[in-house]
């Protein structure tokens, strides 16, 4: 028997349901995954994602990288945490963008070499790197970052969406794992 269900409608609270209903608002779709659905009984976390996912990773609004750049950022950080869930929703967004499924797994096979201008480039190769080895990173690398027209707001703002990219895989991964019967 699976450890998490997905809740039924009636047993979801206003609150719960808020940030559901905000969440397909946001990303303009009818239909949640299970792995949000199942923390149906948990309010704080689904506001806490949602935040999260308004202010450091939407398609539109201020952000000094494409949206391609961040998508790609995060099918690679699903890629190395091995979150199937995230990694798969990455990949769909980015063949709806025009990419395909060989050059998308060129780009987990090397991140290095990304049709991607060179800050953004920086930007991906940052954005795994502080979501899989953050306490590597040296003042080095801020000064390469900088050398190359990136800013402190800029660095600011990798460091948000490796930190969105960690919290959604912690949450999907999890949320898979305890939906599955074992």
């Amino acid at each position: 028997m699976a450890f998490f269900d997905v809740p039924k409608d009636e047993d979801i609270s206003p609150e719960a349901r808020h940030w559901l209903d905000e969440l397909r608002r946001l990303r303009g779709v009818e239909t949640l995954p299970r792995s949000w659905m199942a923390y149906g009984r948990s309010p704080q976390i689904l506001k806490a994602r949602v935040t999260v996912e308004a202010n450091l990773f939407k398609q539109s609004g201020p952000s000094g990288f494409s949206w391609e750049a961040r998508l790609i950022a995060f099918m690679l950080v699903a890629h190395a945490r091995r979150c199937d869930g995230c990694f798969g929703a990455s990949r769909g967004h980015l063949t709806n963008l025009g990419f395909d499924e060989p050059a998308l797994d060129g780009f987990c096979a090397n991140p290095a070499v990304l049709p991607l201008p060179e800050r953004e480039r920086l930007f991906v190769k940052y954005v795994l790197r502080m979501a899989t080895n953050p306490s590597e990173l040296q003042p080095k690398d801020f000064h390469e970052l900088q050398a190359q027209g990136l800013s402190a707001e800029d660095v600011q703002e990798i460091a948000g969406c490796a930190a969105h990219a960690l919290m959604n895989t912690i949450f999907t991964t999890v949320a898979n794992t305890a939906l599955r019967d074992g």
